[in-house]
């Protein structure tokens, strides 16, 4: 049976990955799950696992290429097998998303390429598709080096580069990692900040109890370990907060499993790689995974799981003497927890001030799934369940 290499949705705002290289050759036997390409993303590089256990039978996609996910990249099977003849886009969302219109660029010169047949289908990298309306290139005119004949990015370069009128070398050459995650970044911001109607509210949570027993817990647990412990306790009373808005449908669908993402700072920018799904789960199979996928995060190097869409978002600012901050919802979701410093804060306790460790939570709803009222009861909730920790 034959099997194919499909490269997995990593988020709901990535469009093309970049096949860097192939890790095995054709005719290579390979086991279930062990990696046999990597692909980079705007956040990081991801290793592509074998469906099943065969032989690489073929390989569809050269490295260096530029594709959507889903694309088919190769093909699994055992040497009797027979190969079917696919398009390796077939699975690939046929329509893209409207380009924002811009005032139109003075069209530069182009390089002389090969006519194209009248009413041949132009397929185009979305990638390539920006850089030729930023840069004014009729893309009838550019011949494709990608599968099928594909318009990549580097295609439409490469007339810039021939024209007389084209732009400094520097300003053509491929972008660097930490460009594309800046740029990547400034699309979802973007996104979110235009689409979503944010409201937020916030909570002083006493957290001298949790103090104690991270204390006593040793080396290695972190304050993030316990929020995770409570959002996968209060979330799941919570189906509002935890789940993806469809913006085709405009409705809101809750999750069923609690998948956490968790924002890194890393090389590049700010990552936020999902949690499993926390339900049931105890503090120390929390906090080994939440050590596993930030030091991936900070490698540059997640796994498809980890970078697969989170139902619900926690950010944690850390050590220091920030009260509290607000931050922007990363769509599909519809939430997120913000948590300003653990530090010392005069609270009332019992009719009096007392000094107590504790920490400000924000949460930041998409109103159009989630109203005041479910907001609150939320808070409320988690509040409750932080301080009893035990």
């Amino acid at each position: 049976m034959v099997s194919e290499i499909s490269l997995p949705v990593t988020d709901q705002t990535t469009v093309t990955v970049n096949l860097t290289h192939w890790l095995k050759r054709e005719g290579d036997r390979v086991a279930e799950g062990e990696a046999v390409c990597e692909v980079e993303t705007d956040k990081a590089t991801v290793e592509i696992p074998a469906p099943a256990a065969g032989l690489l039978r073929k390989i569809l996609v050269p490295a260096g290429t530029e594709v959507p996910p889903k694309t088919v990249v190769g093909l699994v099977g055992d040497p009797g097998d027979a190969l079917p003849d696919i398009d390796p886009f077939y699975k690939v969302d046929k329509v893209a998303p409207a380009a924002p219109k811009m005032p139109e660029p003075p069209k530069l010169p182009q390089a002389a390429t090969p006519a194209r047949a009248a009413g041949q289908k132009v397929i185009v990298s979305p990638r390539a598709r920006r850089l030729a309306e930023e840069r004014g290139v009729d893309l009838g005119t550019v011949t494709g080096s990608g599968p099928g004949g594909r318009i990549l990015e580097e295609d439409v370069e490469a007339v810039l580069a021939a024209s007389p009128a084209a732009a400094p070398a520097s300003a053509a050459a491929p972008a660097s990692a930490a460009a594309r995650a800046a740029h990547g970044k400034a699309e979802r911001v973007s996104q979110s900040w235009q689409t979503i109607p944010h409201f937020y509210m916030s909570v002083t949570v006493d957290l001298t109890r949790m103090a104690a027993l991270k204390a006593a817990a040793g080396e290695g647990v972190t304050f993030t370990d316990y929020f995770a412990l409570a959002l996968g306790q209060v979330l799941p009373q919570h189906p509002a907060l935890n789940g993806h808005w469809n913006s085709a449908t405009r409705a809101f669908a809750a999750a069923a499993e609690v998948r956490l993402g968790i924002v890194v700072e890393a090389e590049h920018g700010l990552v936020i790689p999902a949690l499993a799904d926390l339900r049931g789960r105890g503090l120390p199979a929390i906090s080994a995974e939440r050590a596993q996928v930030v030091a991936q995060a900070r490698a540059g190097k997640l796994s498809p799981s980890a970078l697969a869409a989170p139902t619900f978002t926690l950010s944690n600012v850390g050590p220091g003497h920030i009260d509290a901050f607000t931050a922007i919802i990363s769509p599909p979701q519809v939430a997120l927890l913000t948590v300003g410093s653990v530090q010392p804060m005069p609270l009332v306790i019992e009719g009096q001030v007392v000094a107590r460790t504790a920490a400000t939570l924000t949460l930041g709803a998409d109103h159009r799934a989630v109203d005041g009222r479910q907001s609150a009861r939320f808070l409320e909730d988690l509040k409750r369940t932080l301080e009893a920790l035990a």
